[in-house]
């Protein structure tokens, strides 16, 4: 058995998006809302035999201060999500933040066989 591993973290260029990671040579698909720095790969190219495991996370994200008019007055709630899906060729990771946050670095680990 040889397992490869892929991690990397995602710069989103868009508040609300998505990227898409190939397995075969780590590459970014050309469509996706952002890039990925920090690339390692340990093992050889090519696509996993089965679905790998996997973990996505936020990593860095920016919550602007929203002072209430008066004390008791109305707050904001911001939201964070972020969605995965996995099969043997892809990764793709979406994500969307609030009104008043932005999400700035996204993290990923893939670990399968190869």
């Amino acid at each position: 058995m040889v397992l490869k591993i892929m991690s990397g973290i995602v710069i989103p260029s868009k508040q609300n998006g998505y990227i898409k990671v190939m397995f075969d040579d780590h590459a970014i698909e050309h469509t996706s809302d952002g890039d990925v720095v920090e690339k390692k790969t340990l093992g050889p190219e090519g696509n996993f035999k089965k679905v790998p495991t996997k973990m996505v996370a936020l990593r860095q994200i920016k919550v602007q201060t929203v002072v209430a008019p008066a004390v008791g007055g109305p707050s904001s709630l911001e939201k964070f999500k972020i969605g995965d899906y996995v099969n043997k060729q892809r990764l793709k990771i979406t994500w969307s933040a609030g009104k008043h946050s932005t999400i700035e670095e996204i993290s990923y680990m893939v670990i399968g066989e190869v």
